[in-house]
């Protein structure tokens, strides 16, 4: 065999780059300490525990372990980036050592014997097939295109409520694989410096199939088309992540950004509930509460389906809006107020003031927005202060913002109802504290209302706080107000987070964009191939923090005896609020 030494074509100054030479046929050895660290997060995933007791009630022989399956599928996808059963299968079992094949009781023969090579795939391979059968919810025949009318019958089976519960077994059996090691980094206490900020999205996991046509469905019959925010498309599923994140960029590197939870499903199909589920699984796991940025997409969804569960959870959204979400036809008065992007303000409020919204949400870029941001500064003063956060029944109450502003139909109110002390006027300012330049009454906008009397004024007008209900904007409501600096720098930075996440997912390192590397068909295959891909995304995360932060990256996750193992919650915990002290971070 040739070798890159003597070929005079990877030979250099001869006219052609140096390029890499294939490998040999032989596979190299992975070192028995990784394997070995890959078993011992497999294990804490609790997932070889749950799959093998639905083996133990199957009649007949019980096959080639189940266990090494996935073990394989681990080290191919850690060590060549591949989810493939025949990368799995020759680094299990050719790729080990012998004290280690000893141990694990991993099966193995002459790698000369092709015969016995042959079979023994086929043991792997039979044991993976009868795996996919027993969590599948439609199984059927993939090797030919079904017609249009079954594969539509089959992928409402996986998103209707015949097949809900092995969806939701499938997705918890995927949740708990890429969660294991973000269970270990907990443990461990290398998350005491992240805060409980996450982000959300939604990105795209094409497959190893054509597409639907008229006649024919796609052999993944409950994929469909990923519409990406370029307009660009691609055939396969969808995977909702969230990704541990910061809203201040001064805790940059303090933590390891693991993906916190993964759901893969049809796209655009039940994106809220998807989002609520990796959420309330992270609940479970710790107390702490932050802010959890989303792109426009969410914000669309309906209140109940994603906007009230995330705040039931203790979570606060940070949210974008859309041209049409912050035109003067979405304007709404609520008690004489007005309602505009998620915020209450004062019926007098300048139109000029207003406007800046949309000709914010018309920037090109942020070049535009940050002279338009400087100019709404100025709409604060008209905005309807919080008085009380939300109640039992999710209202508020907002007071009038008479002391923001000097306002004649606020004083003539003030003067009815029971004089209060007030301080003199200071003639001196203290130009140095901004509190007494913006509490002197000069410094404060002046309304000119017009002549009413006080009966047809509007109503938070006439008294000094009012009652906001659970439905006035719900999907526009969020602790920042939009389009504020503090919004901006959250916002900015946690989508920043989400999409360097799914950059690195997409990596060569990685390489979930890549179909070629994980062709096995059926949603229960993809699901758990993608969850592979995550997991050990987060795996080689830690490793890069613990070297960074001068530790083992071998023995770095090991757990030892004072570490305490956040156990995976339970179907019942994820599906309610949790009910433990809630801690939420206000980093900006």
């Amino acid at each position: 065999m040739r070798t890159p030494a003597d070929d005079p074509r990877y030979q250099p100054g001869n006219g052609r780059p140096r390029r890499p030479y294939p490998h040999s046929y032989e596979p190299s050895e992975l070192a028995a300490s990784k394997v070995l660290k890959l078993r011992r997060i497999l294990h804490r995933s609790g997932i070889v525990d749950l799959i093998e007791a639905q083996f133990a009630e199957q009649p007949g022989p019980p096959g080639y372990p189940i266990r090494l399956v996935l073990l394989g599928l681990l080290c191919a996808n850690y060590e060549r980036a591949s989810s493939n059963l025949d990368d799995a299968f020759e680094i299990i079992t050719f790729g080990t050592s012998e004290r280690l094949q000893a141990e694990l009781s991993i099966p193995t023969c002459d790698i000369e014997d092709q015969d016995a090579v042959n079979a023994l795939y086929n043991r792997f391979h039979r044991a993976w097939t009868r795996m996919n059968r027993l969590l599948d919810a439609a199984p059927h025949q993939r090797r030919s295109r079904l017609p249009r009318a079954a594969g539509r019958k089959i992928a409402a089976q996986w998103n209707g409520k015949s097949g809900e519960q092995a969806l939701r077994h499938l997705e918890e059996l995927a949740n708990r694989l890429v969660t294991a090691p973000v269970r270990t980094a907990f443990a461990k206490g290398l998350m005491r410096h992240w805060r409980g900020d996450t982000a959300i999205d939604t990105t795209a996991v094409p497959t190893w199939a054509r597409h639907h046509t008229r006649k024919r469905s796609a052999l993944e019959v409950s994929a469909n088309w990923h519409y990406k925010g370029g307009g660009d498309r691609e055939f396969g599923y969808s995977a909702t992540l969230a990704i541990a994140a910061h809203a201040d960029p001064d805790r940059a590197g303090r933590y390891p950004q693991l993906i916190l939870g993964m759901v893969l499903h049809t796209p655009e199909k039940d994106m809220g509930r998807h989002a609520h589920y990796v959420s309330a699984v992270l609940a479970q796991l710790t107390e702490l509460r932050g802010f959890t940025a989303a792109d426009r997409a969410y914000t669309k969804l309906l209140p109940e389906n994603f906007h009230r569960p995330m705040r039931a959870l203790g979570f606060l959204p940070v949210l974008d809006f859309s041209k049409t979400q912050v035109a003067d036809e979405a304007e709404r008065n609520h008690q004489g107020a007005i309602a505009k992007v998620g915020r209450l303000f004062c019926p007098l409020t300048p139109r000029r003031l207003l406007d800046l919204y949309q000709q914010i949400r018309s920037a090109k870029n942020e070049r535009e927005r940050i002279p338009l941001r400087e100019q709404l500064q100025e709409i604060e003063s008209y905005a309807l202060t919080r008085k009380d956060t939300l109640d039992d029944r999710g209202t508020e109450r907002f007071s009038c913002p008479a002391t923001k502003l000097n306002c004649p139909w606020a004083q003539e109110r003030e003067g009815r109802g029971t004089p209060k002390k007030k301080r003199p006027v200071p003639v001196v300012i203290d130009l140095d504290s901004h509190r007494a330049r913006a509490t002197h009454p000069a410094a404060r906008p002046t309304v000119e209302p017009p002549e009413l009397p006080p009966d047809d004024r509007p109503k938070c007008c006439r008294q000094s706080s009012v009652t906001v209900q659970a439905h006035v904007m719900p999907r526009m409501r969020q602790e920042l107000p939009w389009q504020t600096p503090s919004w901006a720098l959250a916002y900015q930075t946690l989508r920043a987070h989400i999409e360097g996440g799914n950059g690195r997912l997409k990596s060569v390192d990685s390489a979930l964009h890549a179909r070629e590397r994980r062709q096995p068909r059926g949603r229960v295959a993809q699901t758990l191939l993608s969850a592979i891909t995550v997991m050990i995304h987060n795996i080689k995360e830690l490793e890069r923090y613990l070297a960074a932060s001068k530790k083992s990256a071998v023995t770095g996750l090991d757990l030892e005896a004072s570490d305490v193992l956040p156990p995976y919650p339970t179907a019942g915990e994820t599906a309610t609020p949790s009910s433990r002290s809630v801690g939420i971070s206000r980093s900006p």
